[in-house]
């Protein structure tokens, strides 16, 4: 038959497998996470220097066991190997003359062999090796002193090394632990092969296998192991404490730094906060000198008004008149003449100053409301004309702003006044993202207006527009235009 013409039959086994698959690693990762969170929950509660104390422990701790295991291993090696030859060497010196007949036979002769028994019979050499077997070049056993089977047949890798002068050590006798329970031999042994050569010659002639005790052999290599370990330990001891000690020192030292950046830290934000603090005190300082400014100004306005225009309009009340039908004028009628000129033009100078010290009631205006005041005291005084452009302005900014907003607007336009002739005023307010801007321009084509002082009186209130505007953290620009004119640019902060 053929395959499923129906695709789901044969995604679903699948996409089930899969769910299946997912949901038994989320269980296993569960069950992992329930075995390590008691030990998780301890471990957080660590300092960082407990915490790199013990994995640096533990570390180290590994390394110098593998460490260990890897120095242990390949000394044994190493002295099976060197034990191996030397001993090699050894039994090659008593049996090379028993078995050069093998030169040009196979088969070992009879006394010979019986020779190669009596070298284990109640002989040093008895005492290490418990076994000798002779095999030939092609792998086949020619004798053995414990009369093994005469079918066994030398594994080919041994016969290649051996050829090439190589002494074989295999520690590994379990396959022959039959062979040895037979003659009662129950010690591990050491299996070793070596090259058998023609006297006074590198020819090879046999093959010649012994079995030696390992216990001379572990007892070397005992010592040597524990020495190893012993040193290994203590390096691992001194290594640990000198960690310690430089751990400490230095968590200590990051403490004490830590605990000086925390100080610092502090502090810092304590006098942020008061230097925060006196701001504002100085911010709210520089806002009620603002308006106390305006209110003593507006003081002194009235006095004057009250003050010396009272008593100047007085004067000119109580001057004797000059009498109409007299054909010489008498001498009161002379100095009436002279002194009302001087007294008229003192008294429209103290108005003037007067009018313009007294500000108008700005509190319950908007900024717009406050400058359209200005241009049109101005226009009702001066009898100019001022074009203005007031949009986008905020619906509410501090009284400071208000007041300082009036009083650039009435000194750029007296100034214009007074340089211009009042020729091309214009007056243009608007919102610029957080900050108010105003520009007041004219077009400086009329002759010059003369004032008393005119020079020193431009100084003083270019002078004190700028250091208004500068006192609510505004700025104040005067340029010269194109065409002649000026144009004065103060920008004022919409929140102060």
């Amino acid at each position: 038959m053929g395959k499923p013409t129906d695709g789901k039959l044969d995604k679903n086994p699948v996409t089930a497998e899969g769910r299946g698959q997912a949901a038994s690693s989320v269980q296993k990762l569960a069950r992992w996470l329930a075995v390590l969170s008691p030990f998780v929950r301890p471990w957080r509660a660590l300092s960082l220097e407990r915490k790199f104390l013990l994995t640096a422990t533990l570390a180290i701790v590994l390394s110098m066991v593998t460490l260990g295991y890897w120095v242990e291993k390949r000394i044994r090696v190493g002295w099976i190997q060197g034990m191996a030859e030397t001993g090699a060497l050894y039994l090659e010196g008593f049996l090379a003359h028993h078995v050069q007949t093998l030169e040009n036979s196979r088969i070992l002769p009879a006394a010979s062999q019986i020779e190669i028994q009596n070298l284990l019979s109640n002989t040093r050499l008895g005492n290490r090796v418990a076994i000798i077997k002779i095999w030939g070049l092609d792998g086949n056993l020619i004798y053995s002193t414990n009369n093994s089977d005469s079918h066994e047949k030398l594994h080919g890798g041994y016969i290649d090394r051996i050829k090439d002068g190589q002494v074989v050590v295999d520690d590994d006798t379990d396959d022959h632990a039959s062979e040895l329970k037979s003659i009662n031999i129950t010690p591990r042994l050491i299996e070793i092969y070596a090259p058998i050569y023609k006297m006074n010659s590198n020819n090879i002639i046999a093959i010649g296998e012994f079995y030696e005790y390992d216990k001379f052999l572990i007892s070397e290599i005992k010592s040597v192991k524990y020495g190893t370990w012993f040193l290994i330990f203590n390096v691992s001891i001194i290594i640990i404490v000198l960690l310690h000690i430089i751990v400490s020192k230095t968590g200590k030292t990051i403490g004490d730094q830590q605990e000086l950046l925390e100080a610092n830290f502090a502090r810092a934000a304590e006098l942020a906060k008061r230097n925060n603090a006196l701001r504002r005190a100085a911010d709210r300082a520089r806002l009620n000198a603002t308006v106390l400014n305006e209110t003593y100004l507006a003081s002194i306005g009235a006095d004057i008004h009250d003050g010396p225009i009272q008593v100047l309009s007085l004067m000119m009340l109580k001057l004797p008149d000059a009498k109409a039908d007299a054909t010489q004028p008498d001498d009161l009628g002379m100095v009436r003449k002279d002194l009302e000129p001087l007294i008229q033009q003192t008294l429209a100078d103290l108005r003037n100053l007067s009018a313009g010290l007294v500000l108008p009631e700005v509190e319950n205006l908007s900024p717009m409301e406050t400058i359209d005041l200005a241009i049109t005291r101005h226009e009702h005084q001066t009898g100019t004309m001022v074009l203005r452009n007031l949009e986008d302005l905020p619906e509410r900014v501090s009284r400071a702003i208000r007041v300082c907003a009036y009083r650039v607007v009435q000194e750029a336009l007296n100034n214009s006044y007074k340089h211009a002739g009042g020729q091309g005023q214009r007056v243009s307010a608007r919102r610029n993202g957080k900050m108010l801007e105003i520009v007041v321009t004219d077009i400086g084509t009329a002759p010059t207006l003369q004032r008393h002082h005119p020079a020193r009186s431009a100084k003083l209130g270019l002078q004190g527009m700028d250091s208004r505007v500068r006192a609510l953290r505004g700025s104040l620009t005067i340029a010269r235009l194109v065409n002649g004119g000026t144009e004065v640019r103060a920008i004022l902060p919409v929140r102060s």
